[in-house]
């Protein structure tokens, strides 16, 4: 995948997002996405894949395979977990340079974060955080 897929991506996503009136919409679709992740393994239920800032029970995982980076998640909320779902859709599967390259300008374009509680920005910067770092400790390892 290049740079140009995983910016197509996020301008998916504004596409997406741009065909609601209002946030009661967005919303709905944003819990609509988090209900199709794929179920999370309890194994990863520990503090070390748990995501800092998130009020709600969160997890984050990812792993390395053939030179990319891949993350499965979940969260008790489901508005976090369609937040989840869209970093997901953006980041798994990408190279590591990639993920540390692309900043997660769609949020900003989507309008998520004047729309979305403190509490709530705090957890999708903790996730970004774990994407990022996962990212990182790959570049360096390679």
């Amino acid at each position: 995948m290049s740079e140009a897929d995983i910016r197509a991506v996020q301008d998916e996503i504004i596409e997406d997002f741009g065909t609601f009136d209002d946030w009661m919409d967005r919303y709905r679709f944003l819990i609509d996405l988090g209900r199709g992740l794929p179920p999370y393994p309890d194994e990863l239920r520990t503090d070390d894949w748990r995501v800092k800032g998130c009020i709600n029970r969160a997890w984050l995982h990812g792993e390395a395979r053939d030179g990319r980076v891949y993350y499965q998640a979940s969260s008790e909320s489901e508005i976090v977990a369609g937040l989840i779902a869209l970093l997901l859709k953006v980041y798994s599967g990408r190279t590591p340079q990639e993920i540390v390259d692309t900043p997660p300008e769609f949020l900003q374009k989507i309008g998520v974060w004047e729309n979305i509680t403190s509490n709530r920005i705090n957890g999708l910067n903790g996730m970004i955080a774990l994407i990022q770092a996962v990212a990182k400790a790959e570049l360096k390892a390679a």
